[in-house]
């Protein structure tokens, strides 16, 4: 059976340069294109989210936004789109960021290869619509803890207490306290992941 082929020509060398880590090469890597993905990626969700859901206020649209770009997703997009023999690094293990951070970079290739109708179709295919985002919309524990809590009209604070590896696989610890009373610590591979966890945990002692 033959392979099918993708849509985009990844031997160009602007793709090439997606999916090439800063520890492969210092003055040739994907974090230039990364910068971009991330800002055209933020825009076609916002501009999607906005003409699908007319009747939402600010902080739906936010809440949904901020689920469809949150580093745990695009990671697992990442790994899904993304073929691992094209990864050009040099560090001993691929960690999920990296897949991550270069389906951001690929995103900024596709807009400057092809254009802007390309990657929206691309961002709305591969990660808007990917097989995830249902099981991640029912996993919001922040803001299931925050209407628990809200209800006993309690303070809750989230502290990024410490941070452990190397910048390309960062791990960030939050610690969570409920009315200055140290609740659950938690990591993530971004403060926001590592705050969802900790919320998870919290929810265990005020459910």
């Amino acid at each position: 059976m033959k392979k099918k082929k993708s849509r985009f020509n990844y031997r160009k060398e602007i793709y090439k340069t997606a999916f090439q880590h800063k520890s492969y090469c210092k003055t040739n890597n994907n974090e230039r294109l990364e910068f971009l993905g991330d800002a055209i990626l933020c825009f076609i969700v916002s501009e999607y989210i906005y003409e699908e859901n007319k009747t939402q206020k600010e902080g739906f649209l936010s809440k949904k936004r901020a689920v469809i770009v949150a580093r745990k997703h695009l990671n697992m997009v990442g790994k899904r789109v993304i073929n691992k023999e094209l990864l050009k690094t040099k560090t001993e293990t691929i960690s999920d960021n990296i897949y991550g951070n270069a389906l951001e970079a690929l995103i900024g290739a596709i807009y400057i290869e092809r254009g802007i109708t390309e990657v929206k179709q691309f961002v709305v295919d591969k990660i808007i619509n990917s097989e995830f985002i249902d099981e991640l919309i029912n996993t919001d524990y922040k803001s299931n803890l925050q209407k628990i809590i809200q209800k006993n009209q309690n303070d809750i604070k989230y502290n990024l207490t410490s941070t452990k590896g190397p910048e390309h696989d960062k791990e960030f610890y939050v610690t969570l306290f409920i009315d200055n009373k140290k609740i659950s610590r938690a990591k993530g591979s971004s403060v926001k992941e590592a705050e969802q966890n900790a919320a998870k945990k919290a929810l265990k002692s005020v459910s």
